[in-house]
């Protein structure tokens, strides 16, 4: 369980909190383009959320409808972004489950999943019962669904984990967001914040590493800063995102924690401000870069060349991202439909 896993953060703790303030903010290089991007797909639907399969076929896309409810779609992108499955849902994301043709899905606080190779399309339950289950994230191959059960709609509650078709379900403790996958499947990183009678840094979130298969933490990282957004693209050190200010300059700033715990500021950038949430971030699946929605347009970080790459007039909306690995695009939403940018 997670909260075997509390610990009184002692002076070594302390120690580098104080010593990495000292450290300078890395001014990560720049490079401008001009692409604008282009309409791809006409919608007259206000698009929430969107995520294509990794096959690039289907783009599953949470719309809002009358009096704030929401519709999935699913639309097949290789015909004409004709509609092939649409349900009123009570959530407002949805996820592929890997390489599968498998839509994960909340919905009025049950866990669902859509099989779109069975004829016709069907949604089964994965998730019941008087919990509110939601947030549902599949591991990165497609083994493992992580959720979040409470006794409402809200922050907290319990982190569980299951199989893709709702076997072996398993506790896994207390957590809130972030989360992220390790790149395998059979790890995460959440954050669970310390009791109030912790020494030192009371109050403040640790970082900690989770087996899946036993429930059980395995490491454990103090956070230097406040955490948004956690991202582990490669085996061994993962990233966390956080607003960093020092004197009159807010940037967000990627922390990379090796896994000896070692921690360093690895890039910066200004195009963001202190008041951002993990839904501003999309990531490559199984790659090595990070799109955002910056106050400068839209943002890449690539962490193999650490630079990032900026579309001053592409991406200004606020709507969301999505990749399309498999055209080496990527597709955001802005009134009028769905817009595309091509990356390679």
């Amino acid at each position: 369980m997670l909260a075997s896993c509390f610990i009184l953060v002692g002076l070594s703790y302390y120690l580098l909190n104080l010593f990495s303030g000292m450290v300078a903010v890395p001014r990560t290089p720049v490079e401008e383009k001009d692409d604008r991007g282009e309409l791809f797909l006409p919608l007259e639907e206000e698009i929430t959320w969107m995520e294509t399969s990794l096959d690039g076929r289907f783009l599953a896309a949470v719309a809002r409808g009358r009096e704030a409810s929401h519709w999935l779609l699913v639309l097949d992108l290789e015909n004409g972004g004709r509609v092939v499955w649409s349900r009123q849902v009570g959530g407002d994301r949805a996820r592929w489950a890997g390489g599968s043709l498998t839509l994960v899905f909340e919905d009025g606080g049950d866990i669902l999943a859509l099989d779109l190779e069975r004829d016709p399309p069907t949604p089964a339950e994965l998730t019941s019962g008087p919990e509110y289950d939601e947030d549902p994230v599949p591991s990165p191959d497609g083994r493992h669904v992580l959720w979040r059960a409470s006794a409402g709609s809200g922050r907290g509650g319990e982190l569980r984990v299951m199989r893709l078709d709702g076997g072996e379900k398993r506790i896994l403790g207390p957590g809130e967001e972030p989360t992220a996958w390790d790149p395998t499947g059979t790890r995460l990183i959440c954050m669970v914040p310390l009791d109030g009678s912790a020494v030192g840094e009371s109050g403040k979130p640790l970082l900690q590493e989770v087996d899946i298969q036993t429930g059980t933490c395995v490491d454990r990282y103090p956070c230097r800063e406040e955490a948004r957004y956690l991202w582990w693209p490669e085996p061994g050190a993962f990233l966390y995102v956080a607003p960093y200010t020092r004197g009159e300059e807010t940037r967000a700033v990627w922390f990379e924690v090796k896994p000896s715990g070692e921690e360093e500021k690895k890039a910066s950038t200004d195009g963001v401000d202190a008041d951002f949430s993990p839904q501003l971030f999309c990531p490559e699946r199984g790659g090595p870069r990070l799109a955002y929605r910056g106050l400068k347009g839209l943002e890449i970080l690539d962490i193999r060349r650490w630079v990032i790459i900026r579309y001053p007039h592409a991406g200004m909306t606020g709507a969301p991202l999505t990749w399309r690995e498999s055209a080496g695009e990527i597709m955001w939403w802005e009134p009028g439909g769905i817009y595309r940018l091509s990356l390679d």
